[in-house]
């Protein structure tokens, strides 16, 4: 079981992806669905959590949240992979 040996890289992964996942249900329960401009949520996005679609209004931070979490989930995925790979040539 030495591909399981290091097993950070998929936890670490896991993590961003949980995190990512608990800001969208953050964001789909807590946002307002019409604009409110004195509050600066006024970028629509499309959510849809099960079978309920929804319009949300985020605002700068969200947005920033929101991207910044799916590009940590993104990194931390690819550097799994490359990792995971880099053992196993050097294991052949």
């Amino acid at each position: 079981m030495t591909l399981f040996a290091n097993v950070e890289r998929l936890l670490a992964s896991l993590v961003a992806l949980l995190l990512f996942t608990l800001n969208e249900v953050r964001m789909f329960q807590s946002l307002p669905r019409s604009a409110d401009p004195g509050d600066g949520r006024v970028h629509a996005v499309w959510m849809q959590i099960g079978d309920a679609p929804a319009q949300v209004y985020l605002s700068v931070f969200d947005m920033s949240l929101r991207w910044g979490l799916a590009g940590l989930t993104a990194a931390l995925a690819i550097w799994a992979l490359i990792e995971t790979f880099q053992q196993a040539k050097v294991r052949s």
